[in-house]
């Protein structure tokens, strides 16, 4: 909302200093008729004006043609005007022309100075107090940068402890309002995270890309596998910009010049597994270089753009062993800027670079060959959750299989130092195994993980059924099992997958005084 308003009140000023100059013109001519000839010192004041609050594009065109209605005005329209006047008039307005192209070449460095993204350096101490694992809120939006400028992101971009990111963007010389990026990471549960590339082109890009990152934000939340948020994105672009989905008459005389177009590609990593999920609309290929060295292009399955076919997403799982890197990128300069683009990348990431940000800005300039394209790069180094943080145990669809769960948990508990926690942990596990045995199907799994001062308990079936928290009546003899959970968890869900789903609790912990003394 607030682009938008921002976008409008641009527009609104720019007609008003076009018609202020238009306005100005025209009394100094009907003056100078009746043998009056006056000039309106307040045109000067007209390019710089354009050139402080407008767009670069804009505030050149009403410069150029306040410079070039003072020429004709006083050069050859107004007669009667002496040389001295004429040449002081057109001096005058030559001078604040030439402030307005400084002022234009100064702005963006002052509003977009190049912010060194924020990367998780192995090794590095916690911080004193115990919160390494909150991340920080990233920004709503990434603005397009000026033209031709190579700029890093927002250094709020959110740095969960799984993964390594780094990010940058750059733009040409087109129109900047009608194209836009964003890149995030959405930490999940089970230490997953989730990661975005997306760009839109079209009328209020920025104003498209901000509902549309804040979507994915919020569909994320929900657990849902990447190729079915990218469908529910899809219905979100439907209802925010009703102009996307193509009609009949549309197909037949071609896209119009209006239409917002949009791309997005959706991965989740789970580092416990060392797996990664993906799924794209319209966005090209992410490429992944391994911990050998070897740079490859992901064959994934490319949706049309969101909104331009009714059609299912496909997803594809890979394996990402610790230490891989995985590259994502949004490009809008076509096809075939594309396909170009794509092996300069491979070319480019076979160098060997010293850290992220040096491959992020390898990846942007060996993408962008179009003077009008715009580039977005997002690099991820991934780590693995050890033995030491993470543990599984496959479970009979026995009611035993409780008293069994109980006693994995409290004996790793003993082992990780964190005996305090087992009294809550093991009432929990107790209940999601007690549902998965009655409600369920096997197989029947459990996953301990501890992650960022919490504990995280996940028990996983091979049933899509969801569960359901109510409030037991007196009378029940069930129902209050997830309610208990809900009680002593902070945070609860449930996330299905291919072959069935998972239910998690999360709770923080402490460690034990002499473990921690030791």
């Amino acid at each position: 909302m607030t682009t938008m308003t921002a976008t409008r009140l641009k527009r609104w000023l720019s007609v008003l200093l076009v018609v202020y100059v238009i306005a100005s013109c025209a009394v100094q001519l009907q003056d100078s008729a009746g043998g009056l000839v006056r000039w309106s010192g307040f045109s000067v004041l007209v390019p710089v004006t354009a050139a402080a609050l407008l767009p670069m594009r804009r505030s050149l065109i009403i410069g150029v043609s306040t410079l070039a209605a003072s020429v004709a005005t006083y050069g050859f329209a107004i007669h009667g005007v002496s040389a001295g006047g004429r040449t002081v008039v057109i001096t005058a307005v030559a001078l604040s022309f030439a402030l307005s192209l400084v002022v234009c070449r100064v702005r963006p460095l002052l509003l977009n100075t190049p912010v060194a993204a924020t990367r998780n350096r192995s090794g590095a101490p916690d911080p004193a107090d115990g919160q390494a694992g909150r991340v920080p809120e990233a920004p709503y939006a990434v603005p397009a940068p000026p033209a031709r400028m190579v700029s890093a992101l927002p250094g709020a971009l959110p740095q969960p402890a799984v993964v390594e990111l780094a990010g940058h963007y750059r733009t040409g010389s087109g129109r900047l309002g009608t194209r836009a990026q964003w890149l995030d990471a959405i930490p999940l549960s089970g230490a997953r995270v989730g990661l975005v590339a997306g760009a839109v082109a079209g009328p209020d890009a920025d104003a498209t890309a901000s509902e549309l990152r804040a979507a994915v934000r919020t569909l994320a939340d929900v657990d849902l596998q990447p190729d079915e948020l990218l469908t529910h994105l899809a219905d979100v672009l439907a209802r925010l910009r009703p102009d996307v989905r193509p009609s009949p008459d549309t197909e037949t005389r071609g896209s119009s010049a209006g239409t917002v177009s949009a791309q997005c590609l959706y991965a989740v990593y789970d580092p416990a597994s060392c797996r990664c999920t993906l799924a794209g609309a319209g966005s090209p290929p992410p490429t992944v270089i391994t911990p050998d060295g070897t740079v490859t292009s992901l064959d994934l399955p490319q949706g049309p753009p969101l909104g331009q076919t009714d059609l299912p997403f496909e997803s594809t799982e890979i394996d990402l062993p610790e230490g891989s890197l995985l590259l994502l990128h949004t490009h809008t300069g076509g096809t075939g800027a594309q396909d170009s683009g794509n092996e300069a990348l491979l070319s480019a990431l076979a160098r060997p670079q010293p850290c992220l940000d040096a491959i992020c800005q390898s990846a942007v300039k060996s993408l962008l060959h179009a003077p009008h394209a715009q580039v977005a790069v997002l690099a991820v180094r991934t780590h693995a959750l050890d033995t030491r943080t993470v543990a599984t145990w496959d479970l009979p669809a026995d009611p035993a299989a409780v008293s069994y769960a109980r006693a994995h948990i409290a004996e790793k508990l003993a082992s990780w130092g964190l005996t305090d926690a087992a009294p809550t942990t093991e009432l929990i596990v107790s209940e999601l195994v007690t549902n998965a045995i009655r409600h369920a199907q096997p197989p029947i799994q459990l996953r301990l993980i501890d992650h960022a001062g919490s504990l995280v308990c996940e028990v996983a079936d091979g049933s899509s059924t969801s569960p359901h928290l109510r409030r037991a009546r007196t009378f029940d003899e069930n129902g209050r099992g997830l309610f208990i959970v809900a009680q002593l968890a902070e945070r609860w869900g449930t996330r299905h997958s291919h072959h069935g789903k998972t239910i998690w609790a999360e709770h923080s912990h402490a460690p034990d005084r002499t473990t921690a003394a030791v």
